[in-house]
Protein backbone atom coordinates (compact mmCIF):
# COMPACT_ATOMS: atom_id res chain seq x y z
CA UNK A 1 0.00 0.00 0.00
CA UNK A 2 1.17 3.47 -0.94
CA UNK A 3 1.27 5.92 2.04
CA UNK A 4 1.93 9.67 1.76
CA UNK A 5 4.04 11.28 4.29
CA UNK A 6 4.96 14.50 4.95
CA UNK A 7 6.36 16.70 7.83
CA UNK A 8 6.35 20.49 8.85
CA UNK A 9 9.93 22.25 8.56
CA UNK A 10 11.51 22.71 11.50
CA UNK A 11 13.78 25.89 10.47
CA UNK A 12 14.48 27.84 7.60
CA UNK A 13 17.30 25.95 6.40
CA UNK A 14 14.97 22.82 6.95
CA UNK A 15 13.37 23.89 3.56
CA UNK A 16 15.94 23.25 0.92
CA UNK A 17 14.58 19.78 0.10
CA UNK A 18 10.83 18.81 0.52
CA UNK A 19 9.70 16.43 3.06
CA UNK A 20 7.23 14.75 0.65
CA UNK A 21 7.97 11.42 0.06
CA UNK A 22 5.46 7.86 -0.28
CA UNK A 23 6.66 4.58 1.14
CA UNK A 24 5.13 1.21 0.11
CA UNK A 25 4.03 -0.87 3.37
CA UNK A 26 1.82 -3.75 3.74
CA UNK A 27 -2.19 -2.81 4.17
CA UNK A 28 -1.64 -5.07 7.32
CA UNK A 29 0.99 -2.94 8.64
CA UNK A 30 0.01 -0.92 11.89
CA UNK A 31 -0.52 2.72 12.40
CA UNK A 32 2.04 1.87 15.52
CA UNK A 33 4.80 0.19 13.11
CA UNK A 34 4.22 2.77 10.33
CA UNK A 35 5.32 5.60 12.73
CA UNK A 36 8.18 3.30 13.72
CA UNK A 37 8.85 2.58 10.49
CA UNK A 38 9.79 6.52 9.68
CA UNK A 39 11.31 7.20 13.14
CA UNK A 40 14.14 4.28 12.57
CA UNK A 41 14.88 6.53 8.96
CA UNK A 42 15.03 9.40 10.90
CA UNK A 43 11.50 10.80 8.54
CA UNK A 44 11.48 13.31 11.72
CA UNK A 45 14.04 16.51 11.97
CA UNK A 46 16.16 15.39 15.15
CA UNK A 47 16.48 19.23 17.36
CA UNK A 48 19.66 19.98 19.17
CA UNK A 49 18.36 20.68 22.25
CA UNK A 50 16.71 17.18 22.52
CA UNK A 51 13.23 18.36 22.79
CA UNK A 52 10.61 18.53 19.83
CA UNK A 53 7.27 17.93 19.79
CA UNK A 54 5.38 16.64 16.79
CA UNK A 55 1.37 16.25 16.09
CA UNK A 56 0.64 12.99 13.47
CA UNK A 57 -2.60 13.22 11.68
CA UNK A 58 -3.51 10.38 9.41
CA UNK A 59 -6.10 11.84 6.60
CA UNK A 60 -6.28 14.93 8.35
CA UNK A 61 -7.36 13.95 11.35
CA UNK A 62 -5.30 14.42 15.02
CA UNK A 63 -3.82 10.47 15.63
CA UNK A 64 -0.49 10.85 18.05
CA UNK A 65 1.98 12.91 19.58
CA UNK A 66 5.42 12.10 19.27
CA UNK A 67 8.39 13.50 21.27
CA UNK A 68 12.09 13.80 20.32
CA UNK A 69 12.36 13.33 24.50
CA UNK A 70 9.90 10.19 24.67
CA UNK A 71 10.73 6.02 23.70
CA UNK A 72 6.86 5.83 22.03
CA UNK A 73 4.28 7.79 20.62
CA UNK A 74 1.36 8.35 22.61
CA UNK A 75 -1.71 7.71 20.03
CA UNK A 76 -5.30 8.84 20.52
CA UNK A 77 -6.66 6.50 18.22
CA UNK A 78 -5.86 2.60 18.52
CA UNK A 79 -2.55 1.81 17.67
CA UNK A 80 -3.69 -1.67 16.56
CA UNK A 81 -5.31 -0.23 13.72
CA UNK A 82 -4.31 -1.21 10.51
CA UNK A 83 -3.37 1.11 7.82
CA UNK A 84 -5.74 -0.51 5.21
CA UNK A 85 -8.56 0.56 7.71
CA UNK A 86 -7.97 4.26 7.02
CA UNK A 87 -9.00 3.64 3.43
CA UNK A 88 -7.16 3.59 -0.36
CA UNK A 89 -5.89 6.66 0.13
CA UNK A 90 -3.47 6.85 3.31
CA UNK A 91 -1.07 10.32 4.47
CA UNK A 92 0.39 10.99 7.41
CA UNK A 93 1.24 14.50 8.16
CA UNK A 94 3.70 15.31 11.39
CA UNK A 95 3.11 18.77 12.59
CA UNK A 96 5.79 20.53 14.05
CA UNK A 97 4.54 22.00 17.16
CA UNK A 98 8.55 23.34 18.35
CA UNK A 99 9.48 22.20 22.01
CA UNK A 100 5.87 22.54 23.78
CA UNK A 101 4.82 20.12 26.29
CA UNK A 102 4.00 17.26 24.26
CA UNK A 103 2.02 15.81 27.66
CA UNK A 104 0.10 19.12 27.48
CA UNK A 105 -0.67 18.23 23.85
CA UNK A 106 -1.33 14.80 24.51
CA UNK A 107 -3.77 15.71 27.26
CA UNK A 108 -5.52 18.85 24.87
CA UNK A 109 -6.24 16.46 21.65
CA UNK A 110 -7.46 12.89 24.08
CA UNK A 111 -9.48 15.78 26.46
CA UNK A 112 -7.92 14.55 29.41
Amino acid sequence: MIINVDRSSVAMGDDVNPHAETIDLPESSTIAEAVAYLRQRNFLALIASGRATWLLEVNGRPAAVIAQQWAEPKFAIDPSDTLGSFGDQVSLMFRYRAQIDPDDLYDTLTGD
